[in-house]
C-alpha cells in the first residue's frame, strides 16, 4: 500500500479519514520541517479531538496543556527550552547505569530451553520502569504506568477510536492525571532530583504550569514507553528473521547500533503524524486547501526508493540511514530519541548474546494501534541466562 501511494498518489485524498496523505520521503521530510504553512496542532486535534487553530491563527500556549508535540514556534521553542532541562547530557548519563540494571533484572527471568517473550519480559517493562524512576515513583507502581500508557494508545490511535471510550479507559486517564498532578504538587513543596522537579523548578523565570507539567509527563509516559517497546521488539524480530545479522552482532556487539538505526528506518515504531495547513499549499499538482489535515506517513517515507535505493525494502544494517524520519525532523524532532536509543541498545546488548536464533513463533500479534507499529508478543529461544556484552 505504501508503495502504491508513493508511485500512484504522492498526495492522496483519504476519504474515510478526511485527510491528505503524503508518503514520499522528500515530501514528508519537507513537511516535518515546515512550521509556517503547516501547524502541529493537528496532533492535538486528530488524536485528542481537541480544538485547533484556524488559518495562520494558533491557539494560545496555555490551551495546549503541555502537549508539546502540538505546539508551534515560538511557543514550542519556549516549552522545549524548559523540558530540555530533564534531558541534558549530564542527566542522560546518570540514567545509563540504571537502564542497564533494569535490563539485567528483566532478563533474569529468561530460562534456557523455554520460550521467552521479548515484549512482556523486556521490551515493555524496561522503558516504563525507567520512566517510573524518572518521575520519582516507586518501582512497584510501574504496572500502573504501563496500564495507563496502553489505555492512552487505544484511545488515541487504537480500537477505542471506533468503539468509543470505555469506563476502564476513562478511569485510566483520570488516574494518570491525578497521579502526576499529585506528584507535581509534591515537587513544589519538596523538590527531588528527578524529571518532575526539573519541569516545575523556575530557571530564568521559565517554568511549566501545573497543567503543562502534567500534560508533558503524560506525553512522556505514553510516547516514551510505546516507542521504545516497539523499537526493541521490532529489532529483535528483525534479527531472528535475519540470522546472518544476528550472528554478526554476536561476533561484533558494536553492530547493535547499526541494527537499531536500520530498524528505525525499516520498521518504524511510529508510522505517521499529522499537520494542519495554515494556508493553501501545492504538491505534485494537487492543491491542499487551508485548514486541511495532512497525514505524514513516516513508515512510507522510510521505505522510499527515491531516498534509499532499489533495495529500500531490504533490512540492511550496513546502509547509511542518515535522513530516516522515525523520530521526526526539525523543531519537533523527538525529545526522547536519545533515551529510546539508549534503552534499546541496553536491551539488545544484554539479550543478543543468549539468542539461539531458532524461531519459536512465526506469527505476529500486533498491538492495538494504527499509529504505532509493534508486536504484542514475540517469543525467542535462549541458550542461557542473558549476559551483557559491551562494544
Amino acid at each position: 500500500m505504501y508503495g502504491r501511494l508513493r508511485e500512484e498518489a504522492p498526495v492522496h485524498w483519504a476519504e474515510a479519514t478526511g485527510t491528505f496523505v503524503l508518503s514520499r520521503h522528500a515530501d514528508v521530510h519537507w513537511a516535518l520541517g515546515e512550521t509556517e504553512a503547516l501547524s502541529s496542532d493537528a496532533m492535538r486535534g486528530v488524536l485528542l479531538n481537541q480544538p485547533m487553530g484556524t488559518g495562520k491563527e494558533r491557539l494560545p500556549r496555555e490551551e495546549h496543556m503541555g502537549t508539546i508535540v502540538a505546539v508551534d514556534p515560538p511557543d514550542h521553542t519556549a516549552l522545549r527550552r524548559i523540558v530540555n532541562r530533564g534531558f541534558t547530557p549530564r542527566r542522560m548519563q546518570s540514567w545509563y547505569e540504571h537502564i542497564d540494571g533494569i535490563a539485567t533484572a528483566c532478563l533474569g527471568a529468561a530460562t534456557a530451553g523455554e520460550p521467552f517473550d521479548v515484549v512482556a519480559g523486556l521490551a515493555a517493562p524496561l522503558p516504563v520502569r525507567v520512566i517510573t524512576a524518572m518521575v520519582g515513583a516507586d518501582p512497584a507502581e510501574a504496572d500502573n504506568f504501563r496500564e495507563w500508557a496502553d489505555a492512552l494508545t487505544r484511545v488515541q490511535s487504537g480500537s477505542a477510536r471506533e468503539t468509543g471510550l470505555s469506563l476502564e479507559e476513562a478511569m485510566a486517564m483520570m488516574a494518570l492525571a491525578d497521579d502526576l498532578g499529585r506528584r507535581i504538587d509534591e515537587r513544589h513543596e519538596r523538590p527531588l532530583d528527578d524529571l518532575l522537579t526539573d519541569l516545575v523548578r523556575a530557571a530564568d523565570d521559565e517554568v511549566l504550569s501545573r497543567a503543562e507539567a502534567v500534560g508533558f509527563a503524560a506525553l512522556l509516559l505514553f510516547a516514551g514507553t510505546e516507542t521504545t517497546t516497539n523499537l526493541v521488539g521490532n529489532a529483535v524480530a528483525a534479527l531472528i528473521r535475519h540470522p546472518e545479522e544476528l550472528a554478526r552482532c554476536q561476533a561484533d556487539p558494536a553492530r547493535i547500533d547499526r541494527v537499531i538505526e536500520e530498524t528505525l528506518r525499516w520498521e518504524s515504531p511510529v508510522q505517521y503524524v499529522f499537520r494542519r495547513t495554515t494556508e493553501p499549499i501545492e504538491r505534485h499538482g494537487v492543491e491542499i486547501p487551508v485548514d486541511s489535515i495532512v497525514t505524514l506517513v513516516l513508515g512510507a517515507a522510510n521505505h522510499d526508493p527515491r531516498r534509499w535505493g532499489s533495495d529500500a525494502a531490504t533490512f540492511d544494517p550496513d546502509r547509511d540511514t542518515l535522513g530516516q524520519v522515525a523520530f521526526g525532523f526539525g523543531p519537533h524532532f523527538c525529545l526522547g530519541a536519545a533515551l529510546a536509543r539508549a534503552e534499546t541498545a541496553s536491551a539488545l546488548r544484554h539479550l543478543v548474546p543468549s539468542l539461539t536464533g531458532r524461531p519459536v513463533d512465526d506469527g505476529d500479534e500486533w498491538i492495538d494501534s494504527m499509529q504505532f507499529r509493534g508486536r504484542r508478543r514475540f517469543l525467542v529461544d535462549v541458550r542461557a541466562r542473558a549476559s551483557s556484552v559491551r562494544p
